[in-house]
């Protein structure tokens, strides 16, 4: 029997209550707020706490995980809605600085301590050597934000979008623009698969952005390009969309899913640039801006944010690193890690143990939804690759704020879904 249900547990706004007619009720501004579940309840609780180990990126060099951590926040949802249908789930967090030892480290060191599974909340290839050796340790481990085409260890599943359905996806954005000549930028390891660009560059460093954009330029005045795909690291692509806003302004730009990190819009404002403009990228329809759609979807992204917003009126919450308060990194928090989360914690009440062997065991084939209390899609775990590929849609960028979250700084970058042409 499924473990976990959503039930009981309410909050409308910013204010707590015992329970939920289902109509709308109006915040200060006027905005319609529709109470939204928060608890995650438990039929039968383990005896133990469910510790889940958690792999974050503080800082790296580009392309190595450290875009990821503010989304990895959302690991903290995860475990206080947990915690309020009376599962306790202890978040074992590490630090891998971004390098295949300290990977390698940070699984030895999560499995020496008994987790039941690791979330690997980062990106980047340092993390590949170190999932062989959780599949030899016999510990799952949770990709939300890192996608490979490559085979992955036994044990191992993407979370998130695979490079199939993102070249997939973006493919689908180029054919629904009428875009069929990129030139396609490449920076920090980070690919742009079905993407056939007529002409590219790989960015070696600062020193090669003037070539870049003046290549560019050319390109766009002789009719050769009608667009351009950057694929780099948050950061990376910042630097690069700021340089084309005062060369190339009306030029369109796709860029590869790692703009969906908050460190993107910053990075762009940092850099003189402009984030009220039109950007394209793909990933799945489980941010803020799916709070305004209806349905099942809209009711559980809801759920998630209304628990997001309950934590981080907490002020004993603290962030993944027990350094800030929750609430200075709720802005950055996600649906990815909250899923991965809730998938594992799944497992383990479906095995009734906490060990990791019997977790992965309970993890093969298992099917998991919002019935389970995820905010995002079903994840199907009969193969590597969790999340279905239609699943990954195109996103457009917006400045709007859905207002579901408490504090969201100006020029903050939303994310909405558009249908794409698939012929």
């Amino acid at each position: 029997m499924r473990g976990v249900v959503t039930t009981v547990l309410f909050i409308s706004g910013l204010i707590l209550a015992g329970c939920s007619s289902g109509e709308e009720e109006r915040t200060d501004t006027g905005r319609p707020v529709v109470s939204s579940p928060v608890e995650l309840s438990v039929e039968t609780p383990t005896a133990e706490p469910i510790r889940i180990g958690v792999i974050t990126t503080l800082s790296a060099v580009p392309g190595q995980g450290a875009d990821a951590l503010p989304g990895a926040e959302g690991a903290q949802v995860a475990a206080f809605r947990l915690g309020l249908g009376d599962q306790r789930v202890e978040l074992d967090v590490v630090d891998d600085g971004g390098t295949e030892r300290g990977a390698r480290a940070a699984v030895a060191q999560l499995v020496d301590s008994g987790v039941a599974g690791i979330v690997a909340a980062s990106t980047g290839d340092h993390l590949l050597p170190a999932l062989g050796d959780a599949a030899a340790a016999e510990t799952a481990v949770l990709l939300p934000y890192l996608r490979v085409g490559d085979e992955l260890p036994d044990g191992t599943y993407l979370t998130g979008p695979s490079a199939d359905a993102v070249g997939s996806a973006l493919a689908g954005v180029m054919r629904s623009h009428d875009l069929s000549k990129p030139f396609l930028v490449s920076a920090d390891g980070v690919l742009a698969p079905g993407i056939d660009p007529p002409q590219q560059s790989f960015l070696s460093g600062r020193d090669s952005d003037d070539v870049l954009v003046a290549r560019i330029r050319r390109a766009r005045r002789a009719g050769a390009i009608d667009s351009a795909v950057i694929a780099a690291s948050a950061g990376s692509q910042a630097r690069v969309v700021s340089r084309l806003q005062g060369a190339v302004g009306d030029l369109p730009l796709v860029l590869t899913p790692e703009a969906l990190s908050p460190v993107f819009a910053d990075k762009l404002q940092e850099t003189a640039g402009t984030t009220s403009a039109r950007f394209l990228t793909v990933g799945v329809d489980s941010a803020d801006t799916a709070t305004l759609t209806a349905g099942p979807r809209a009711e559980s992204v809801a759920s998630y944010f209304a628990a997001l917003r309950l934590l981080s009126q907490d002020d004993q919450a603290r962030d993944l690193t027990d350094s800030l308060p929750f609430s200075e990194v709720a802005a950055g928090a996600d649906t990815r890690s909250h899923d991965a989360v809730v998938a594992l914690v799944t497992a383990a009440l479906d095995a009734g143990s906490v060990s990791a062997p019997d977790v992965l065991v309970s993890l093969d084939g298992l099917q998991v939804d919002s019935g389970d209390g995820l905010a995002g899609p079903e994840l199907d775990f009969s193969s590597a690759a969790a999340l279905p590929t239609d699943a990954v849609v195109e996103l457009n960028a917006t400045t709007q704020d859905p207002g579901v979250r408490p504090v969201a700084d100006p020029g903050t970058v939303f994310w909405f879904a558009v249908p794409t042409r698939s012929g």
